[in-house]
């Protein structure tokens, strides 16, 4: 049985994108004839729907058009983010054997990253910060 990904059936209206992104319905058309952004239109002449992965896409352009950076260039850095993540999600997700949330409020705690060289090695969020901390096992 096939997983259902957090987002797959989450549709938006170009106008509820253009409120919560603050990007013009116009730029956001002109995005998507240039290429840069993708709606999901199910039939031919329908209202333009984006999904979660549009949405960060858009956040993430205008991230960097904020920055001062040309559309081409804040497009660039945005899909260069997009596969940096994708890069810590993989090393992550297979490094991480647990976590320990000590302070709910504040989201504190501290990640277990497993053994290396007879040290049990963990992430830790705390009031003094963050840091990796090594344990002699």
């Amino acid at each position: 049985m096939d997983k259902l990904k957090m987002g797959d059936n989450l549709r938006i209206g170009i106008g509820d994108m253009s409120k919560m992104t603050g990007v013009s319905s116009r730029q956001l058309r002109y995005w998507e004839q240039k290429g840069y952004i993708k709606a999901m239109n199910e039939e031919e002449g329908g209202a333009r729907k984006y999904g979660l992965g549009s949405m960060y896409k858009i956040f993430a352009i205008k991230h960097f058009l904020d920055e001062g950076y040309t559309l081409a260039k804040a497009v660039e850095k945005a899909e260069l983010h997009r596969k940096e993540g994708i890069l810590l999600h993989r090393v992550f997700r297979t490094l991480i054997k647990g976590i320990e949330l000590t302070d709910e409020t504040e989201i504190k705690g501290r990640v277990d990253l497993g053994t290396a060289d007879s040290y049990h090695v963990y992430g830790v969020v705390d009031e003094k910060g963050t840091r990796i901390e090594l344990e002699k096992e």
